[in-house]
């Protein structure tokens, strides 16, 4: 309801969510009346966990008619609604325990889906992939506006100055989201044996650009400085992973 007494019907035709593992918020994200959405590993996914416990296309979540509807699509380790698996659509409502893989799905308050951050950091260093969650949809529907900095036609990009790495120049131009690490599938390759799979995420949110460090046995550093948490990068800021060293331009 709006501060003046009448009723937002947007209230009604849309939920938040959120996405945990133990007491860790994961990620948070939001469903709308008639749309479905797939939870899954594979990057087609509408919300992406891509971490080997969760299969290519996990579950579904769909809001129709004001209600939501869970389904398990096959997945390898199940998802459950309080203790018992499911295989075909069930309805579920917020007091419901959901366990998507070992991910609890939480239905949130509007304000907990505004605090929460969309990146989540590894979850045990022992893991095969670290957890990076997104939406292709939402990512699409909002690039234009804030893949690049609101600094007019300035291409931002990564460039090698120190060490290995490939390629050793990355631009930025349109992505929303780049990964390094020494996984075949990361954006910019770094080999080493101590460099994770993958090592951090350079991410762009609200026309600003952001390091997210993964939890890896190799430090990574900013400025000379080893950061464990998300941080706001700026021109010429120094990304030192091992002996390789990005500019952030």
């Amino acid at each position: 309801m709006m501060q003046d007494g009448t009723i937002n019907l947007e209230d009604y035709t849309k939920s938040d969510w959120t996405i945990m593992l133990n007491d860790r918020v994961i990620t948070s994200f939001t469903t709308h009346e008639g749309n479905k959405l797939i939870i899954g590993r594979s990057p087609d996914a509408d919300v992406v966990i891509d971490n080997t416990a969760i299969s290519r296309h996990h579950s579904s979540l769909e809001l129709r008619d004001g209600r939501h509807y869970l389904a398990d699509m096959k997945s390898t380790n199940g998802t459950t609604v309080n203790g018992k698996k499911i295989a075909s659509k069930v309805p579920i409502s917020e007091k419901d325990v959901i366990f998507i893989g070992k991910f609890r799905l939480i239905q949130a308050a509007a304000d907990e889906q505004n605090a929460s951050s969309s990146y989540a950091t590894a979850m045990d260093i022992d893991d095969e992939a670290t957890v990076f969650v997104s939406s292709p949809r939402q990512q699409a529907a909002s690039q234009s506006s804030q893949s690049i900095p609101s600094s007019g036609s300035e291409i931002y990009r990564l460039t090698v100055i120190e060490g290995s790495a490939a390629p050793n120049m990355l631009s930025l131009d349109g992505k929303s989201s780049v990964k390094i690490g020494k996984d075949p599938s990361c954006d910019m390759i770094i080999p080493g044996w101590f460099v994770g799979k993958t090592q951090c995420y350079v991410v762009s949110k609200k026309d600003k650009y952001y390091i997210v460090p993964q939890r890896s046995w190799a430090s990574t550093k900013l400025n000379d400085v080893i950061i464990k948490e998300e941080r706001l990068l700026r021109k010429d800021d120094i990304i030192q992973i091992k002996s390789t060293k990005i500019r952030f331009s």
